[in-house]
């Protein structure tokens, strides 16, 4: 009875045309539908009963018709792509309606509620920026396909393939203005490391930091080697300025090679004049695989490297025909609907319990220290604090890392279900034919699991920073730095609600299960080393796992209008060739998240830091094409696999003092394409 439900709710899904808008559950990748899964583009140029391929061969022969296709799409209303991948944490950037995102430091008076924390990204902490993005995506197809009729074999046999070249480009047109030059108050001693980080050793702009970039903080007091900063090594976003990095948005290949072997039943009266056909539809993956860069906005040719199993209808009726048969009007159809089968892909992912974006927050990396240097909640014994205060004996072990670096897998994709429906009523007059048509195209939410097939990760015990400080100090025994192991597994991509670098009182009072540190020694710590407040830690952590990661996929609904004009040289030479050519358009309506920039939700264009930067390029853009990544960014899976995330209810708003995992399915994404395409076809049919 369950899985009927769920089959059923399933089915509701894709049929439903009515957008869900998860706001607040963005999805980590763009997977749209396949250049090659176009049952319009497909349909139209051969579906005539006279030169098409909806008729019966002569005489129970052998007949094909192929066909050459050259299309063009773009995608317009980019807003619902840039909604898509940020949700609720835009703003309107700009009269042009233009979205963004703000990111401010939490020395910043009056952060906007949707700000991302400049301190998470190595920038100062009075640093603020405005990130605008432009999504666009756009494809040229070469477009190969072939159909035989094999009514010697077997009366209304036939086989159907065909298989596009695509040249797809994807631009994220991300541009950033920066308020000024940020050079002022530096990161206190026990924020970052045991010293002060100077504002200068930070850097300039938030784009640097997703394109790879790392600041440069301070040693360590007492330490050798200096503290760590991992580069972001998935989710990264190309500044636009950056022109030599064009060419990561282009990928050639072809799509899937997709086909159907199936069999037509027509009318008995006039064999030509209606028919019904039915037939198993395959498709096997030529396209690029998801996760193939480390990028946000990444180029996808295909379905993701899914196998595709499943069945084709397809169907046409003349509904009039005048006398002299020199005329007619019409109907045809052509339906594909397929299983998706899982496909290896990599992929980073947020946090159920930090929200949206969450994979661009800060880590830091705890490690055992053993009991010479224990945290604890009061003063006890030396030899005791290690078990009376902390038995993992957890700290701060001078390494940061963005969560993404954490949460990229390797996973499984599997979709349940995608179908592709064109229905188009054609007018024939003689070797003109022009038709009008519509098109559905929906796709079932994917189900996701991570890997276990493959060598483990070896993840470490990370926690959420939020603004915690990592150190502490010891003012009585002559001001010893004393690593702390506070997390804040509250805090969100936003910071937390407890400011610590404008706190006056005491600090780290919002760590996880916050309790007084104190040392071996005996001193309770404080926050500076010239004395300053009381610092607390957490007793015990919360750890970042897996059981944590939100894998919830995305589904895809959109709408399509039509047209296509063709025209036909019936029966030339000896009435064996019967050429054909054509052109055409489509308009295509995905469904999303809408974001209106005429409400005051999404702010004021006239406040907008654009005003200022006039969307220019006035940023300087480093070498921030560098797609190297240290060893920390292993692409590898897990072999404990947790999939507890998978079995979820109800509930899209996150995150909550309650929200879960499992709480999140039902948030899958509506994500598809709005854009514009034309084609031009040309081909021939042989008898």
């Amino acid at each position: 009875m369950n899985q009927l439900k769920k089959q059923l709710l399933c089915l509701a899904a894709l049929v439903s045309a009515v957008p869900l808008h998860g706001a607040l559950n963005t999805t980590t990748n763009i997977v749209p539908r396949s250049q090659s899964f176009n049952a319009a583009r497909q349909l139209v140029g051969w579906d005539n009963s006279t030169w098409g391929i909806f008729r019966k061969a002569d005489d129970d022969r052998y007949f094909t018709s192929f066909n050459l296709t050259f299309a063009y799409n773009q995608t317009f209303r980019n807003n619902r792509l840039t909604a898509a991948l940020f949700g609720d944490d835009l703003v309107c950037a700009g009269c042009d309606n233009d979205l963004a995102i703000n990111v401010s430091g939490s020395l910043v008076p009056n952060r906007g509620a949707n700000d991302w924390l400049a301190d998470y990204f190595g920038l100062p902490a009075n640093f603020q920026s405005t990130v605008t993005f432009n999504p666009k995506i756009s494809n040229f197809l070469l477009d190969f396909s072939m159909y035989t009729g094999l009514d010697a074999w077997r009366e209304g046999l036939y086989f159907w393939i065909h298989a596009p070249f695509v040249h797809t480009k994807w631009n994220l047109n991300a541009t950033e203005c920066v308020g000024s030059t940020y050079t002022g108050t530096p990161y206190p001693a026990g924020y970052f490391t045991s010293v002060a980080v100077p504002a200068t050793n930070m850097l300039p702009s938030f784009l640097d930091y997703a394109n790879g970039a790392t600041p440069s903080i301070n040693p360590a007091y007492g330490e050798d080697e200096n503290a760590t900063w991992q580069p972001l090594c998935c989710g990264r976003m190309i500044n636009s300025c950056d022109c030599a990095c064009d060419d990561g948005f282009i990928r050639n290949g072809f799509g899937e090679i997709r086909m159907a072997l199936g069999i037509n039943f027509f009318g008995d009266e006039k064999e030509n004049d209606s028919h019904l056909g039915v037939g198993v539809y395959a498709a096997a993956p030529t396209g690029t695989r998801v996760g193939h860069s480390r990028y946000l906005f990444e180029p996808i040719i295909g379905n993701g490297k899914h196998w595709e199993l499943g069945g084709q209808i397809s169907g046409h009726s003349i509904w009039w025909r005048s006398e002299d048969e020199n005329r007619s009007f019409g109907v045809y159809f052509l339906a594909n609907i397929t299983h998706l089968f899982g496909a290896q892909q990599t992929r980073c992912f947020d946090l159920c319990s930090a929200g949206s974006s969450s994979r661009y927050m800060l880590a830091q990396n705890l490690e055992y220290f053993g009991p010479d240097a224990t945290l604890g909640s009061t003063l006890a014994p030396v030899t005791l604090n290690a078990v009376a205060c902390d038995s993992a004996s957890l700290q701060f072990d001078n390494q940061f890392a963005p969560v993404a670096n954490l949460t990229r897998r390797q996973i499984t994709s599997t979709i349940g279900a995608q179908g592709d429906l064109a229905i188009s009523f054609a007018y024939q007059c003689k070797s003109f034919q022009w038709e009008l048509g519509y098109n559905f195209w929906g796709r079932s939410c994917e189900e996701i699991r991570i890997s276990n097939d493959c060598c483990p990760v070896i993840m470490g015990t990370w926690a959420l920073k939020g603004t915690a400080y990592v150190y502490g100090f010891d003012t009585v025994y002559g001001n010893l730095p004393v690593p702390l192991a506070a997390s804040v597994s509250t805090a969100t991509i936003h910071g937390d609600s407890y400011n610590n670098l404008t706190t006056t009182g005491t600090v780290n009072l919002n760590a996880d299960n916050s309790v007084a540190a104190v040392d071996t020694l005996g001193g309770f710590l404080r926050s500076a080393p010239s004395g300053g407040t009381l610092v607390y830690t957490s007793n015990p952590p919360v750890i970042i796992s897996e059981a944590d990661f939100n894998l919830t996929g995305t589904r895809g609904i959109s709408n399509k209008l039509f047209t296509h004009v063709n025209w036909a040289w019936d029966h030339c030479k000896d009435s064996k060739w019967s050429p054909y050519v054509g052109v055409g358009a489509e308009v295509e309506f995905g469904g999303g998240h809408k974001i209106n920039c005429s409400t005051t939700a999404y702010g004021n264009c006239n406040n907008s830091c654009n005003n200022s930067c006039n969307n220019s390029c006035n940023n300087s853009c480093n070498n921030s094409c560098n797609n190297s990544c240290n060893n920390s960014c292993s692409s590898s899976c897990n072999n404990s696999c947790d999939n507890s995330c998978n079995p979820c209810t109800t509930g899209c708003n996150y995150p909550t003092t309650t929200q879960t995992c499992d709480t999140l399915k039902t948030c899958c994404s509506n994500v598809a394409l709005t854009q514009w395409g034309v084609w031009f076809k040309v081909g021939s049919s042989y008898n």
